[in-house]
């Protein structure tokens, strides 16, 4: 037992430290290499391996708790007492916690400082002054959430609500600090949804059609594109030139004027012709020879994600349909009722550990991957104000910590999503089945004697996760955000539909073309537009 419980803490260590590692490398990808602050940077690397780190524990909260059942016999092992499994569920309890309540931290104090302090830069400010300044605006924030806890502690569970069940009086009964830091966390999870629905629900479409189409006919485009550019404006400068060929003739001011203008432009198109005939030499052997996995991977994340909607939809019909008392608990099911595709995989690939975990965190990613896509894809908005680009070397700092709290906060809601709508069985008892004839040893023989776990199975058998026993508080004790959470999630069907409509239509992505974009300025951006319309 302590051999296995220590290998999987020893396992989710290794995780974080390549998660840490990720973040660097993530966040040293995307920042503007000219316009970078150490603090901003800091930050957003801390804050990314954080969230991270937190959903990195839903894989092992799921394979702890399955561990203590044995699945030959559908009872618990002889080492899985009372004491052992309050153990392993108290530690866990402790790490998510503490993450939760850093996830907080960042989100109501380090990130806004970081940001604030950033956008008090100038000249005659010193850093005690810049640190006063951030302080003051960064106070909103703090005063929110202080808020948020104050009314987490005095809000009361409605008493109305008909949850006789052993797994539900208990969530009633828990302690006003759980219930007060679930308030907030319950706060941060619903604008968490926001984003959810806005950057992760298109992604899911932008990211794997994307990869169907490719990018390599752009490049070639924009090549032959920047070659016709610099030859119109050599020829322009060549005919100002001639005009004023003579040995006493004077260039007239406006004249000179352009032709100044003109050589800028040479020195932008030549950088930017350089740039693309290196890309297109090497990177364009290299796409060449991923071409074929890359439309494969698209195609299968595609089929993914399919799934996942199909997933979700059913889930949705059935929380409507066999809900224990609709809309007044947050539309809480005792146990899936109808086929749900990926939880019956997930369920069937739990009999070949470790291969449901490895699935698992496959899907984790794909859900992050797509909302890091749709971010790049939308930018940074505040609804239809374009704020920040995030791209490749070119995402200025403010940039980056909206970014940052922007996939914190959306990891936040894949927790609600993933335990209660995608694999709602398997996210909450994991493998664990359970029955009550002990002369069976095989659970697999016996199907029609063996029944998975859900909440209406004997406590002393089935151990839930802890991420669920969280998320079950939150719905019990204020059933509204359990609402608001189920609608949110037609939402995101609707905006996934969208997105996938505008995939379809859209042409592929010029990925080589965007960088060079990036590489220019606005002044760079602006003189050539002007150029191109008095051309």
């Amino acid at each position: 037992m302590a051999v296995l419980v220590l290998g999987a803490w020893t396992a989710y260590s290794i995780i974080c430290v390549v998660l840490f590692v990720f973040s660097i490398v993530f966040t040293k990808y995307y920042q503007d290499k000219h316009d970078s602050e150490r603090l901003a940077t800091t930050v957003a690397i801390c804050s990314l391996a954080l969230c991270l780190s937190t959903v990195a524990l839903f894989p092992v909260d799921i394979f702890l708790v399955s561990s203590t059942v044995d699945l030959s016999t559908g009872l618990k092992h002889e080492w899985a007492t009372k004491d052992v499994v309050e153990g392993i569920v108290h530690n866990l309890k402790f790490v998510y916690y503490g993450t939760y309540g850093l996830i907080a931290i960042f989100c109501a104090f380090i990130i806004p400082f970081a940001y604030f302090y950033f956008e008090e830069l100038e000249e005659d400010q010193t850093n005690s002054q810049r640190t006063i300044a951030a302080l003051k605006y960064t106070a909103f924030f703090m005063a929110f959430i202080c808020i948020c806890l104050l009314f987490g502690l005095i809000l009361q569970p409605s008493e109305k609500v008909p949850l006789d069940l052993e797994f539900f009086k208990k969530l009633l009964t828990s302690s006003l600090g759980e219930n007060s830091i679930s308030f907030v966390i319950s706060i941060l999870m619903l604008l968490g949804m926001i984003v959810f629905i806005c950057y992760t629900a298109p992604g899911l479409f932008l990211l794997p059609i994307g990869m169907i189409k490719g990018t390599n006919k752009i490049n070639s485009e924009s090549s032959l594109k920047l070659h016709s550019s610099l030859t119109l404006n050599r020829e322009k400068q060549r005919i100002l030139k001639a005009k004023y060929s003579g040995p006493n003739n004077l260039m007239s001011k406006k004249d000179a004027n352009q032709l100044n203008i003109l050589r800028k432009e040479e020195k932008i198109l030549l950088r930017r012709l350089r740039l693309a005939t290196e890309s297109n030499g090497f990177w364009k052997k290299i796409m060449y020879i991923l071409r074929p996995f890359e439309f494969i991977i698209g195609s299968v994340l595609t089929i993914l994600t399919v799934v996942i909607l199909i997933s979700i939809f059913l889930t949705c019909i059935d929380k409507v349909k066999n809900s224990i008392c609709g809309r007044s608990c947050g539309y809480i099911i005792n146990h899936p009722d109808i086929f749900n595709p990926l939880n019956y995989i997930f369920l069937k690939a739990s009999n070949y550990f470790p291969i449901d975990y490895f699935f698992m965190v496959l899907l984790i990613l794909y859900f992050f991957s797509s909302t890091v896509y749709g971010v790049i894809s939308i930018g940074i908005r505040f609804l239809w104000v374009h704020l920040y680009k995030f791209r490749k070397n070119s995402t200025p700092p403010q940039g980056l910590l909206f970014g940052s709290i922007l996939f914190m906060l959306s990891l936040l809601a894949l927790n609600y999503t993933l335990t209660m709508v995608v694999t709602p069985q398997y996210a909450q008892f994991g493998s664990q089945c359970n029955h009550t004839v002990n002369e069976i040893r095989n659970c697999s023989d016996y199907p029609q004697l063996i029944i998975p776990c859900d909440v209406t199975a004997p406590a002393d058998i089935c151990t839930p996760t802890v991420i669920s026993t969280f998320i079950h508080r939150i719905t019990v004790n204020t059933p509204f955000f359990g609402v608001i959470f189920y609608y949110a999630h037609w939402a995101f069907l609707g905006v996934t539909l969208l997105g996938f409509m505008y995939a379809m239509i859209k042409s592929p992505s010029d990925i080589l073309y965007d960088d060079l974009d990036d590489e220019m300025d606005e002044e760079e951006e602006r003189l050539l537009t002007n150029n191109e319309i008095r051309a």
